[in-house]
């Protein structure tokens, strides 16, 4: 049973998207990001203080390139109000 739940948070992980994109995010149940200058600067300011946060051991890692960087990066994003909209931000399969 603990095997099923290692792969699938190793599955899960695997799909997670580039973090650091501002066309792939939207504010939660609003506009793109890069549809105003104002929510750049805000978004610029929240990947500053998150990709810090997501290279420190107890949240992230610090190799960057990993994909446990990118779902504390995520995570921390998402806690800041920016949401992924990309196209492989969930895993899903060929039916949606």
């Amino acid at each position: 049973m603990k095997i099923r739940y290692l792969a699938a948070a190793v599955l899960g992980l695997a799909c997670v998207s580039a973090a650091e994109s501002p066309k792939n995010y939207s504010v939660y149940a609003g506009p793109d990001v890069v549809s105003d200058p104002i929510l750049v600067d805000v978004y610029d300011r929240a990947v500053m203080k998150c990709s810090v946060e997501a290279a420190t051991p107890p949240r992230g890692t610090p190799y960057t390139t990993s994909y446990y960087y990118n779902a504390a990066l995520r995570s921390c994003l998402s806690r800041h109000g920016f949401t992924d909209k990309g196209a492989f931000a969930y895993p899903a399969n060929s039916l949606f």
